[in-house]
């Protein structure tokens, strides 16, 4: 058989309106071989799983219909990662899809590099109307396409989304964190977790993910976040550990930056909260400014910048045009 160049995990849970397409969009006749698709049946009562083993049954060599009980999305991630077999592996949410042409130029990169971290861009797709856009042009401006670069030259330069980037399976396999399971918000670990042990980039131009936006009940949506506000905690501070441990390493700006992201986030949940939360924030604000001065400083956000000018007295106003924002 010959060798597998890339293992896609593709996690289904409740996706039946979805999968089809998202697995149709990998029968790409050129490069099926050197692919295997794991899709990973999170206890889901729906047909997802059905669906996908029609593919198993027609195309054995290519995918893979692995079932578990219902653990979230970063078990199923866990999971992927003890089957996979691939040289490289990356994660497509069974409600998503692959652009064929760009799938194509991008396992023949894989073919050719032995970087430990290969980006790709995507973009944003919305649901209702189909239109496209990006949300960066670039993902690592200033990197050359196909080349292969240290980490530490291009590390302050990479936009971290997870559906950006594909790892090499050893550095994501053998660095020793796994991802938080029965938890949303785990894709900034799938991202940052690998890091420090990255010691070389690539990149290519194509626009290969095609992240689909605008469904009722997506995990970044103003009523989810507002929900699962403990399990976004849990996440940030789970990460905030992490950075303590590897402060000194060239991954550091890259750590700093996306945490700030992510703090960011946490902010705006507790904006949109009902209620008053801004003990909670403030104490977010003082743990950052105190015990990680430079995350504190990373944070852009012009809502929260406004608030640390005025010693966050109007709260309660920009927490409610916050909610009328988000409705």
């Amino acid at each position: 058989m010959e060798e597998k160049i890339l293992s896609v995990v593709v996690p289904m849970y409740h996706v039946e309106r979805y999968i089809k397409q998202c697995l149709e969009s990998f029968l790409v006749p050129e490069v099926m071989e050197k692919l295997e698709i794991l899709a990973i049946d999170d206890g889901g009562k729906d047909r997802s799983a059905e669906i996908a083993q029609f593919y198993e049954e027609h195309y054995p060599g290519t995918y893979r219909v692995i079932h578990k009980e219902n653990g979230g999305h970063g078990s199923t991630i866990n999971r992927g990662l003890q089957e996979a077999s691939g040289r490289y592996f990356r994660v497509v949410d069974g409600d998503d899809w692959v652009d064929p042409e760009g799938l194509l130029h991008f396992v023949r990169h894989l073919e050719e590099t032995e970087a430990d971290m290969v980006l790709s861009n995507y973009y944003w797709v919305d649901h209702a109307s189909g239109r496209q856009k990006a949300e960066v042009e670039e993902i690592c401006p200033g990197i050359p396409y196909g080349v292969t670069c240290a980490f530490e030259e291009v590390a302050e330069r990479i936009f971290m989304k997870m559906h950006a980037i594909t790892y090499k399976t050893s550095v994501i396999r053998d660095q020793p964190e796994r991802l938080d399971e029965h938890c949303f918000y785990v894709d900034t670990e799938y991202m940052l977790f690998p890091l420090p042990y990255v010691k070389y980039v690539s990149a290519i131009p194509d626009f290969v993910y095609q992240y689909r936006i605008g469904l009722p009940g997506q995990s970044m949506s103003a009523e989810k976040l507002q929900k699962q506000c403990s399990q976004h905690e849990r996440v940030l501070n789970r990460l905030l550990e992490f950075y303590q441990h590897h402060r000194e390493e060239p991954c550091t700006g890259v750590l700093e930056k996306t945490l700030a992201r992510i703090a960011t986030s946490q902010y705006k949940i507790y904006l949109m909260l009902p209620g008053n939360h801004k003990e909670r924030m403030l104490e977010l604000e003082n743990r950052l400014r105190v015990d990680f001065p430079a995350v504190y400083g990373q944070v852009t956000n012009p809502a929260v910048l406004f608030l640390r000018r005025t010693g966050y007295a109007p709260f309660g106003l920009v927490s409610r045009m916050t909610r009328r924002r988000f409705r």
